[in-house]
Parts: C-alpha cells; structure tokens; sequence
C-alpha cells in the first residue's frame, strides 16, 4: 500500500508551456490495486498518515468544478471553469440535489465523525483523437451505471481540458473525474447508509473493471 500512496503536489509546471499549470489536491490513497491505465483512483480521508485531511468533500469537488481562475473557498456563485460538469442521481433521489452546492452541503451533514472514507475519486483520460463531448457521454454512461444504479450513490461527473487553458496536449491530456458519495439514497429521507466497497482497496480494481466492460476507458 505504501509504493500507492502519493502526495498531491501544489503546483507543478507544465514542460510544453511556458506558464504556470497549478493542480491541487488533497493527500490520498491513490491506486491501491496497482497500476490502471487509463483510469486513477483515489479516496479522500478524513486522516491521512495521522494528520487530518486539510479540505471537506464539498471544497475538494468545489476546486474540480472551478480548475481555473478559482473563487475564494466556499464560494459557488461563479459560474464553473471546467469545460462540463454533472451530477448523477440514483432515480429516487430528490431534485432538489442537481445542484452540486446543495449536494455537498447535505452530505456533509449526514457524514458521521467516525467515518473514515469520504469521497471516491476517479479519473479517465481521454483520447485524444475523439470529440470531447463524446468521450464525457460514455464515461458519464459509465459512472451512471456504477454509482447511481448498481450502487445507488449520487456522482459528480467533471471534464477538464487543460490545453484549451494554454498547457500542452502532450503532458495534460484531457480527463474526466468521477467523484463518487459514500452515502447513499438521498431521497425524501435523506441520505441512507453508508457505502464502504468505493473507499476500499477492492474498489479501486472493481470499479476499474466496471468502467472497462461499460466502454469508458480506451
């Protein structure tokens, strides 16, 4: 496990670009099934080594929402940077949960101190050779099916395009993330259970399989 865990680096520049490239994320597991072309994985703790993590799930997919030019934290009134961005809902969910804000807010609330795992995060490179738009469609297909109807888990679905910002295609290809919610069936009820298979080592190859048989990676 410990050759799959990283640190997010704050900062890294671009060797095709002449500017800055910024990434951010929080320290996390990451990978622990091994290597997946094509597809990384992740969960983010709420301690990491013994250290608390810096960043709530709320702010975490926040800052994916918003890669470029980023409001202060907590502030969602922006419109959001990345090139697309959905939230996926299993069929009982309440509407009111489209809106990503509203999502993060009652998750966050529903979350017990105790639990350990509070966000799956996933993300698929795409080809470089295909239409954004459709590469977001089978990868959103993908996610849809293993979160919010195998799983009944809400997913937050984001593109990113980092060249259309200025950096090099050949180094920051265009990805896709799929952050997955631990809690499930946020219906009239609000969220109900807890879901531990996302946030455990066997989820990372488990996932990893279903978005292969999906058609999500490749």
């Amino acid at each position: 496990m410990a050759d799959a865990r990283k640190r997010a680096s704050r900062g890294r520049r671009d060797r095709g670009s002449s500017r800055q490239v910024r990434s951010w994320s929080p320290q996390m597991y990451m990978n622990p099934g091994g290597e997946t072309p094509g597809f990384s994985y992740g969960v983010l703790r709420r301690t990491y080594r013994g250290e608390p993590c810096s960043v709530s799930p709320s702010e975490f997919v926040r800052r994916k929402l918003y890669p470029i030019d980023a409001p202060p934290e907590g502030c969602w009134d922006r419109p959001f940077s990345c090139i697309r961005a959905e939230v996926l809902l299993p069929p009982g969910a309440v509407d009111e949960f489209m809106d990503p804000q509203r999502l993060l807010d009652a998750y966050e609330r529903h979350l017990p101190a105790w639990r350990q795992g509070l966000l799956c995060a996933i993300k698929v490179e795409q080809p470089v050779n295909e239409p954004l738009q459709a590469s977001f469609e089978r990868i959103r297909a993908a996610a849809r099916i293993s979160f919010a109807l195998r799983r009944n888990l809400p997913a937050v679905v984001i593109a990113h395009a980092p060249f259309l910002a200025g950096a090099s295609l050949e180094f920051r290809r265009p990805h896709i993330h799929v952050l997955g919610l631990t809690a499930a069936v946020p219906g009239i009820l609000g969220f109900c259970g807890l879901d531990d298979e996302v946030t455990s080592d066997a989820g990372h190859l488990a996932l990893w399989n279903e978005f292969r048989a999906a058609g999500a990676i490749g």
